[in-house]
């Protein structure tokens, strides 16, 4: 199989930013990797459940008004004290954000709009993804081609970050001690463009300093006059699926690259291993076992025949827990979601089909799907006026709940409401 290279690039904050289940256990090889026994949570499936997450669940209506108004589609992130949503009032395949907004996590309130799309010289371009460094309390945003504007959580200006790429910055970005990690994902790895790598870490000159290798083949990129292409989003990541060819060509919305307690963790594309990013090498931490059902590599260009393998999308990683997403039979008409939630502390993994979420058995409200989290353990979602109103009709008991009272004054043309999950 070939190889392709993964250029590693390099990028100085202190030159760039501104001031400056049956529950199965999981076992640890001698070298430290920790397995998650997908195979064996599988095989016991069950019903997965809010307390497995949390056990603590706050509602938190977000404040509407004409300055604030939040666009039907949406993306949530909790960056310290702040909710922050960036949001489109248009429909589109794949999320392109218009606006961001921050709101007071306790209140809710709405504080201050952040930047804004535009050519002047504080504009941004569009926004796919939120980038949050935590070191400096910094937003990111997008300026094409080659630019991040930075804001602060009340929207103040901090200048503009030029990361030195051939083409266009990597579509998924992490902040770390002194360096900017980018990571271009599976579909930008073609021949047609000279800058063929997956991870970068950026330095204030720009200077190659390592490389490292990936197995993942380029991408199957159809010649067919009349292919049959699909889009498939699957909670917070999607793929652009060539049925005719059984191939993927590309991939969305990126959860390669994250942070947790200071480290910089890694999992490349359709692998089943998390990396800690350290000293510019990748270092194996955890890896996903799916056994008799693991997804192999050639399935990546041609799926014929692997119907019943899994795929581990995406995990979401908190100090206490990862909240997982597998796919069976991703080529399929009916692509079968699971999600999973492993423990750190005592080991265990559950997992469950993903239907609408975790079921609350908390408060019994509607069910739970993460779509961020933080090195706080805070998993935030959010849940709309279209969905709650039904709800509380169905349920008229929940007025005595003191825990949903924060819902009760929801009404129709409403911003979301936050529902921020913790484990205390």
């Amino acid at each position: 199989m070939k190889k392709r290279k993964l250029y590693a690039y390099a990028v100085a904050l202190a030159c760039l930013l501104t001031a400056c289940g049956s529950n199965p256990k999981n076992a640890s090889t001698e070298d430290g990797l920790t397995i998650i026994n997908v195979e064996t949570a599988v095989n016991n499936l069950q019903e997965l459940k809010l307390s497995q997450l949390g056990n603590r669940v706050r509602y938190v209506p977000l404040e509407t008004g004409d300055s604030c108004f939040i666009g039907r589609y949406a993306k949530v992130k909790i960056c310290g004290d702040y909710i922050i949503v960036a949001s489109s009032k248009q429909a589109g395949a794949l999320f392109v954000g218009d606006n961001c907004l921050s709101f007071d996590k306790k209140s809710g309130q709405f504080v201050t709009s952040i930047g804004h799309v535009g050519q002047d010289p504080q504009g941004y371009s569009q926004i796919i993804n939120l980038y949050y460094n935590e070191q400096n309390g910094l937003l990111y945003f997008e300026r094409t081609p080659n630019q991040l504007q930075k804001y602060d959580l009340q929207g103040r200006y901090h200048g503009h970050v030029t990361i030195p790429t051939e083409s266009f910055l990597p579509p998924t970005l992490v902040f770390s001690d002194s360096v900017i990690i980018g990571h271009y994902c599976y579909g930008m790895l073609t021949p047609q463009w000279s800058h063929s790598r997956a991870s970068l870490i950026f330095a204030c000159d720009g200077q190659l300093t390592d490389s490292i290798n990936t197995r993942l083949p380029l991408p199957n990129l159809s010649n067919d006059e009349n292919p049959r292409i699909v889009l498939k989003t699957f909670g917070q990541t999607s793929f652009i699926i060539n049925q005719s060819s059984q191939s993927t060509e590309r991939i969305y919305r990126n959860l390669s690259l994250w942070t947790c307690q200071g480290e910089v963790r890694f999992k490349e594309d359709f692998s089943d291993t998390i990396y800690n990013i350290k000293d510019n090498r990748l270092q194996p931490l955890y890896v996903f076992q799916t056994g008799q059902w693991h997804f192999p590599t050639e399935a990546i260009t041609d799926g014929t025949g692997n119907s019943d393998k899994i795929l581990t999308a995406y995990a979401l990683e908190t100090p206490q827990k990862f909240y997982f997403v597998c796919l069976r039979d991703l080529y399929g008409d009916k692509t079968e979601v699971l999600h999973g939630i492993y423990d750190k502390q005592t080991g265990t993994t559950l997992m469950g089909p993903e239907k609408d979420g975790l079921t609350d058995d908390i408060n019994g409200f509607l069910p739970f799907c993460p779509e961020s989290c933080n090195d706080q353990g805070e998993y935030v979602a959010l849940v709309w006026p279209e969905d709650i109103l039904p709800w509380l009709d169905e349920h008229p008991e929940a007025k005595d709940n003191p825990a949903l009272a924060p819902l009760l004054k929801i009404e129709e043309e409403d911003n979301p409401v936050a529902i921020i999950v913790t484990q205390e």
